[in-house]
């Protein structure tokens, strides 16, 4: 069974190949690398707690956006971008849609859910400073769809928060969830363009 740092290596060798052989970037290309560097996940911890007992977990996230509206986009492009989003457009003031699938690495003892959920929703991101390139903050709603270990239903609705740096490679999101199973979640969000 691969490990998660034996996929880091397998996408670093095919970026690295792909870039070597193709000296000029096409299209194609770029979007191939776009793709792979979409597949590394996001460091997440997650509230696991009963009437008595809690613990953190450690789990994984990915951040998947299928669509953004750009209040800042020039008048001769459109405002909406599909999946891949430049960054200039989306820091600068944007609000999107977004999809979170997430996976806790272990189980969740005391709350009785399961390991995998996929979270939804939306967020309006605002510049803080260099207009938004070197700091941007975002606030947002979302719901989360889990099932219990007795294959249940556990949804629930939550408000994010997050700051991005470094032109929005890099930040941290917080996430609190209306329910008393998890009550929290707090990341390290990682999104290559």
């Amino acid at each position: 069974m691969m490990k998660f740092r034996d996929y880091i290596i397998i996408i670093l060798i095919l970026i690295f190949f792909e870039n070597s052989f193709s000296q000029s970037q096409n299209s194609t290309n770029e979007f191939i690398s776009w793709a792979l560097f979409q597949l590394v996940p996001s460091p997440v911890f997650f509230d696991d707690r009963n009437d008595s007992d809690s613990q953190t977990k450690f789990g994984i996230r990915w951040n998947i956006i299928p669509v953004n509206y750009s209040f800042t986009a020039n008048k001769f492009v459109s405002p909406f971008q599909f999946f891949k989003i430049n960054p200039v457009r989306r820091f600068t003031g944007s609000v999107e849609l977004f999809l979170q699938p997430e996976l806790v690495t272990s189980v969740f003892e005391y709350s009785n859910l399961q390991k995998y959920s996929l979270s939804t929703g939306s967020r309006i991101i605002l510049p803080v400073f260099n207009k938004g390139e070197d700091v941007a903050f975002s606030i947002g709603g979302k719901y989360t769809y889990r099932k219990t270990k007795k294959h249940t239903t556990e949804n629930s609705f939550g408000i994010e928060s997050g700051i991005y740096f470094f032109g929005g490679i890099l930040g941290l999101q917080y996430t609190k969830n209306f329910n008393s199973e998890s009550k929290y979640n707090f990341g390290i969000y990682f999104k290559y363009y």
